[in-house]
C-alpha cells in the first residue's frame, strides 16, 4: 500500500459471467456431492461470506482503533510542546 494520496488503484470486483457460471456449476456438485440442493449450497455460501464480512469489519475496528490511538498520542504530544512554550 503506497502513502497516502499515492496509492494505487484498487481492483474493481466486478461479476462476469463466466463466474456465475463457473460458481453454479461448483454449487450443483457440491449439491450432489452431499445430496442437498443448490438453494441449500448458496444459502451456505451466503453464512460464510457474512463470516468474512464481519471478520474484516472488526479487522478494520483494530486498524481504526490502532490509528486513533497514535493520532491521540501525537496530539498529546503536540499539546505539550505549545504548553510549554507559554
Amino acid at each position: 500500500m503506497g502513502v497516502l494520496g499515492n496509492q494505487p488503484n484498487r481492483d474493481s470486483f466486478l461479476v462476469r459471467h463466466e463466474q456465475v457460471d463457473a460458481f453454479l456449476e461448483s454449487a450443483a456438485q457440491l449439491a450432489k456431492k452431499h445430496s442437498t440442493t443448490i438453494e441449500t449450497v448458496i444459502e451456505a455460501r451466503r453464512v460464510l461470506e457474512e463470516e468474512r464480512r464481519n471478520t474484516l469489519l472488526v479487522q478494520a475496528g483494530d486498524f481504526h482503533d490502532e490509528h486513533m490511538a497514535g493520532l491521540e498520542d501525537l496530539l498529546s504530544r503536540i499539546a505539550e510542546v505549545l504548553e510549554s512554550r507559554e
